[in-house]
Order: structure tokens, then sequence, then C-alpha cells
């Protein structure tokens, strides 16, 4: 590994200190997606869900819970893979 041009630290400390800030983002992000999916379903369904039947309102959640899952996948999938070679034996 290269030195840090910081004296009494180690680029293994700088890379440790990037994988957890780019893990709290994304917990962050996650806790905020979540809320707010949760939060819009709620007034989805208490202002807009009437003029729908059943089924349509059942799609309507589907479809908004299988986007944000592809979009948090898509957070956490990067995170995984740029980080991939550190943990392959």
């Amino acid at each position: 590994m290269t030195d840090s041009p910081f004296p009494g630290t180690s680029s293994f400390r700088h890379a440790e200190h990037r994988v957890f800030g780019g893990l709290r983002q994304r917990i962050l992000v996650s806790i905020a997606a979540a809320t707010g999916w949760i939060s819009l379903l709620l007034i989805f369904l208490a202002f807009w869900a009437t003029r729908f039947t059943l089924f349509q309102d059942i799609v309507v959640v589907v479809v908004s819970l299988l986007v944000l899952t592809a979009v948090l996948l898509g957070a956490w999938i990067s995170f995984g893979l740029r980080w991939v070679d550190r943990w392959v034996d």
C-alpha cells in the first residue's frame, strides 16, 4: 500500500473511512427512500385510490415497490462491486 500524506495515519484507515462513509450514506438513503415510499403510498391510498379499482390500486402499489427495490438494489450493488476486490481471498 502507499503511504498516507498525513503522518500517523495509514492508507488502510483512509480506505476504511471511505467504506464506512459510503455505507453510512447508503443506509441513510435507504431509510429515507423507504420512509418516503410509505408516506407517498399512504397519501395515494388516502386521496387518489378512490378513483381506481382494487386491482389498479394493487398494481400501483406493486409497481412502486418494484421501482423502489430497483433503485435501492442499484445503490447497494454499486457499493458492493466497488469493494469486492478487498473481500476476495
